[in-house]
């Protein structure tokens, strides 16, 4: 039996108005939620291996009540303290190691005297029981109310919080390099010498306040702060302060940098209230300012500042006075004055050009005449 065609087309026009109500209620419906997608589970950092080693000597938390000689390799758990009676003396090429054995991060605490001498051939070195240390894995060596002669010689200390910290103490080092710490040495209260080594590659390079320091060729470098010091006495002598975030910030301090090399850094040399002087050092390639000086009274003589990012000599204030340098081709200005007194520059070598100076509007002028003709002959 055949359908009409009244029939059919009947049907093809319900199957028409179905399709119709269809989408119409599918389009004032909301949309369906997407369904929830579980996050990842994080990738478990990998276990960190130890270094291989078979110490002679393993402290926890103990007091060394007497004398005692470190060679070989010494293995640390806990806190380790040198009473005040009693030295410490390190052999060349001793291996100490922290490892944390409890909840207290390990540490050497020096209450008496620590003799660490090592050779150039044969270094002392204060690590991590980690093969590669990291900066924390160990607290570090705190000389703790020790005005006596401490010594640290031809060592290396890595992996640290504070590789070397001194409170109220006395600390002479030679040839002693803090490397990959979160500070590489801090000092408060402490009269301190040293001679070459330096900080590298840490949160912060060198901590100084309300302490006596001479730095004679010492190095910082790689770190994000160079030096910070307050209110201390520093003697910077041929220093190399380079490749760090912040190469130097002084504030309250007395401070003499003489020679040396202020390099390849984010922001140069920021001094606040210091005095003292700033002789014979070349400040070049900073991305920022080579040097600030506010509310500080100093010498600037004798220095080359040139090819920095920023401005050259940036300072907010007449107290100090700048001649006999060589300030050129800085990206910024070659002299920024950002006060409102007049500040001295006479007898500079501009390069021969006219100085490229910022007086802030009319407000901070810059006395520069006599301009030199010539480059001084120091530099």
């Amino acid at each position: 039996m055949t359908a009409s065609p009244r029939c059919a087309l009947v049907g093809c026009q319900l199957l028409a108005a179905l399709l119709f109500t269809s989408a119409a209620v599918s389009a004032t419906l909301p949309p369906a939620p997407a369904a929830a997608v579980a996050p990842s589970p994080p990738f478990p950092s990998a276990p960190r291996s130890e270094a291989r080693f078979t110490p002679t000597l393993v402290y926890q938390d103990r007091v060394l009540s007497e004398d005692t000689v470190w060679r070989g390799e010494v293995l640390v758990e806990g806190s380790l303290t040198v009473a005040p009676q009693a030295t410490l003396s390190i052999e060349p090429g001793t291996v100490v190691r922290f490892r944390r054995g409890n909840k207290q991060t390990p540490l050497l605490v020096v209450q008496g005297r620590l003799l660490a001498v090592g050779a150039k051939e044969a270094p002392i070195l204060f690590t991590s029981a980690f093969a590669v240390p990291a900066a924390s894995d160990w607290q570090g060596v705190m000389l703790l109310g020790s005005e006596k002669k401490n010594v640290l010689e031809n060592c290396r200390i890595e992996g640290a919080q504070s590789g070397v910290e001194a409170l109220f103490s006395t600390l002479a080092l030679k040839n002693v390099r803090v490397e990959r710490s979160a500070t590489g040495m801090r000092f408060q209260d402490t009269l301190l010498t040293m001679e070459g080594g330096g900080v590298f590659d840490c949160d912060l390079g060198l901590s100084l306040a309300d302490s006596e320091a001479t730095l004679r060729q010492a190095s910082v470098e790689g770190n994000r702060q160079g030096i910070s010091a307050k209110r201390s006495s520093l003697y910077l002598f041929e220093p190399q302060i380079s490749a760090n975030k912040a190469a130097l910030s002084a504030d309250d301090c007395r401070l003499k940098i003489q020679g040396g090399s202020v390099l390849g850094n984010g922001s140069g040399v920021t001094l606040g209230g210091c005095q003292g002087s700033v002789v014979g050092v070349l400040f070049t390639r900073n991305a920022e300012h080579a040097l600030s000086l506010r509310g500080s009274r100093l010498r600037v003589n004798a220095n080359q500042i040139s090819g920095n990012g920023g401005h050259g000599l940036v300072v907010y204030d007449g107290a100090s006075v700048a001649w006999d340098n060589a300030i050129y081709d800085n990206a910024g200005y070659d002299l920024y004055n950002a006060g409102t007194e007049t500040f001295r520059a006479p007898g500079n070598w501009w390069r021969g050009v006219v100085p490229r100076i910022f007086t802030n509007g009319g407000q901070g002028k810059v006395s520069y005449a006599p301009v030199l003709g010539d480059r001084p002959g120091r530099l």
